[in-house]
């Protein structure tokens, strides 16, 4: 029995309800996907009805060809009769071709659309809902379940199509041909229909269990990759392989009882088709031996009975496959697409072009639901005053510089930059004017002259260099093999942390903003490096209001003002001189720090 442990859980599924408004809206939001490509969809229905009428075709040929040709009543009618077979097997190759492209060209445009708007979206919303959601599930439904979404969309309303036209041709000609024939094809339809009821309730529960596993994996997967440092270091290769099993065990046993269940459909339906085709055989046989009809009509008759049942199953198929299969990925795309975790911007939002830096946080509290992680802060930052945050972990202080930044939204009280309410600004366009510098510094697999340039990609070389000159970054870039146009790697990977770190303080620098937060960006490097970035700190915090979150107490010191911060609340004030000399909370983790750096 496996001991460790895997993501994906989520028990037997639950068998579906009857067809609701939900799932027919769900419905008319796919076909919605489909309008800007009518001029297209209406070429699928043109080769559909050609192809349909050009299979219609082919029975009656074979008709003739056994009443006049093979009889010997009208021979010169062979040469005429070959013809239009080489001409019907040309027409339905060249319109399958043409069909099958541009079948896959509307697909894959939907596909594009549906992941282009997903992920329009998902940068509107805000911080929570990230937090809230694993990466490799937001991953997952933006590339697995927009794809099986696809093909699912073009195929239902060219198989709706054809199958509408296929039925109502072969009826019509079924009845001209012999009425009491036609009406024995009909006994089998109920069959096809409880079928189809029966395994669409069946296997949209089991699709929509197979995405959320699938998304699970890639959980899984996104996390142990971008953590395999410390896999390593802790030598877990055999408890994450055994737990990456439990997880593809947990994928692989939902997806063996949906195709336990669809191996079934394709034999069922055959079985159904055949008690049909049996019965005609069997009236139609004694009808041709009354000389009812003749052996040509009888034929025909059986070939279109092959056209009239194959519809009839294709619905079925994709009544009971295909479409609870979309219905089940598109769901979960419209769960992201109905997200509201947004912040709310007023349609006469403030876009500044400048600012001047002042900041003032009024009666301030702020939770993670029922944690109260700021209690009634009252904070006035003066433009280009250099303010430390400090306190132990867990009192809020990142969340404050989160509040200025507008990455959440203030529950009770106010911030204002320049006076005016955080609320009324566009957040973009206020954040164009905040430089941050995170704890962990983050860096995307590209060039390091692209990193620096993220956020003013319009930046010439020249300001590039400067901005990295004044992060004390220029020295090491320059020796590395391509310079400024080395790759980092993955999160950049390649370098160091202390590197990283004055990386992403050049690349804050380059915007120029007029306000800078700097979480703790000491805390995870050595002293010597500790020494170059404060230096640089010193330098980015000229002429421009700067937040410093402060982990290494020595940082403060190239504060004007240091704020001190206790289970959310602020608790101190003064420079370091000052609250050295008061005796309290700060006195007392610096002194802390200077025990541990003689240890």
């Amino acid at each position: 029995m496996r001991h460790g442990y895997h993501y994906g859980g989520h028990g037997p599924p639950r068998p579906t309800q009857p067809i609701t408004w939900e799932t027919l809206k769900s419905v008319g939001r796919l076909l919605v996907y489909i309008r800007p490509y009518l001029g297209k969809v209406a070429l699928l229905i043109f080769l559909t009805v050609l192809g349909t009428g050009l299979n219609l075709i082919n029975p009656q040929l074979f008709r003739l060809l056994l009443d006049k040709v093979v009889t010997g009543t009208e021979p010169e009618m062979l040469p005429l009769i070959t013809m239009a077979f080489i001409a019907i097997v040309v027409l339905r190759s060249l319109g399958g071709y043409v069909h099958s492209y541009v079948g896959a060209l509307v697909g894959n445009r939907i596909v594009r659309t549906m992941r282009n708007q997903l992920y329009e979206h998902l940068q509107r919303l805000s911080l929570r809902f990230f937090e809230d959601r694993p990466t490799g599930e937001i991953m997952s439904r933006i590339v697995n379940d927009t794809q099986a979404v696809q093909r699912a969309v073009v195929y239902s309303v060219e198989t709706v199509i054809r199958s509408v036209l296929t039925l109502v041709g072969v009826v019509i000609i079924l009845f001209s041909m012999n009425s009491t024939l036609a009406l024995y094809t009909f006994i089998p339809i109920p069959l096809f229909v409880a079928s189809a009821v029966f395994y669409s309730r069946m296997l949209k529960p089991l699709f929509r269990a197979i995405r959320e596993k699938i998304a699970a994996l890639n959980t899984f997967l996104q996390e142990r990759i971008s953590g395999v440092r410390i896999v390593k270091s802790f030598a877990r290769e055999d408890m994450e392989q055994e737990a990456f099993e439990g997880t593809t065990q947990d994928v692989y046993r939902t997806q063996m009882k949906a195709a336990l269940i669809f191996a079934s459909i394709m034999p069922s339906m055959t079985t159904v088709t055949s008690v049909g085709m049996l019965m005609i055989i069997f009236v139609g046989g004694r009808m041709a031996s009354r000389g009812a009809v003749t052996a040509g009509e009888l034929v025909a008759f059986i070939l279109y009975l092959g056209f009239f049942y194959r519809p009839i199953g294709e619905i079925s198929r994709l009544v009971g496959h295909e479409i609870p299969r979309a219905l089940a990925a598109a769901e979960r795309i419209f769960e992201f697409l109905d997200e509201t975790q947004k912040l709310p911007v007023a349609p006469d939002a403030i876009v500044p072009d400048h600012l001047r830096g002042e900041i003032a946080l009024r009666n301030v509290t702020f939770s993670y639901g029922e944690d109260v992680v700021l209690k009634d802060i009252n904070l006035e930052i003066s433009a280009a005053e250099t303010i430390a945050l400090v306190g132990p972990s867990g009192v809020g202080k990142t969340t404050l510089v989160d509040l200025i930044s507008r990455l959440y939204e203030v529950e009770h009280g106010d911030v204002t930059v320049d006076g005016i309410s955080v609320k009324q600004y566009e957040p973009r366009g206020l954040r164009r004017h905040i430089g941050v510098v995170l704890q962990e510094p983050f860096l995307f697999n590209t060039s390091i002259k692209e990193n620096i340039a993220y956020g003013k990609p319009e930046a010439t070389d020249e300001e590039i260099r400067a901005a990295a000159v004044k992060a004390e970054a220029h020295d090491f870039i320059r020796e590395l093999p391509k310079g400024y146009d080395t790759a980092v790697g993955e999160r950049g990977v390649k370098l160091s942390v202390g590197q990283k770190q004055r990386i992403s303080i050049a690349r804050a620098l380059l915007k120029d903003p007029a306000i800078l937060i700097l979480d703790e960006a000491t805390s995870s490097v050595d002293t010597m490096t500790e020494k170059a970035i404060q230096r640089a700190l010193e330098a980015a915090a000229r002429d421009r209001t700067t937040i410093l979150i402060a982990h290494r107490l020595s940082t403060t010191f190239i504060a004007d003002r240091i704020i001190v911060m206790e289970e959310g609340c602020i608790v101190e004030e003064g420079t370091a001189e000052e609250l050295l000399k008061t005796g309290g909370l700060f006195a007392r983790l610096y002194n802390m720090q200077a025990l541990e750096g003689l240890s």
